[in-house]
């Protein structure tokens, strides 16, 4: 025989449970989407920050990952990859570029 009150005290002992699966479930989720917000904001900063490797040969622009190429002449010498200015400009002071001058484009040393 169950009295009134039992019910009433396993209603809210009930209510109390699902009140804190539902507080539980919604702190798990604010804590998956905090994450995914942390590291988009990291990658984002970290790839307007980027980790300088160096300084284009020719313009002196802050070189980051992927966005050099080396000397095509062997030199070493780190330009910028979107700028064919800087490959350009870099050739006839590379250290390493032909010097040697025909007339005739067979002719190579």
């Amino acid at each position: 025989m169950t009295s009134y009150v039992d019910e009433q005290v396993a209603a809210r002992i009930a209510a109390a449970k699902a009140k804190a699966q539902q507080q539980r479930e919604a702190r798990e989720a604010l804590a998956v989407a905090r994450a995914a917000g942390l590291r988009a904001r990291h990658r984002t900063k970290m790839r307007r920050h980027g980790v300088r490797l160096g300084f284009c040969a020719s313009c002196d622009r802050p070189l980051m990952r992927g966005t050099y190429m080396l000397c095509p002449d062997g030199c070493g010498a780190r330009l910028c990859r979107g700028q064919p200015r800087c490959v350009e400009q870099h050739n006839p002071q590379c250290e390493r570029a032909s010097r040697t001058h025909t007339d005739s484009p067979q002719e190579t040393a």
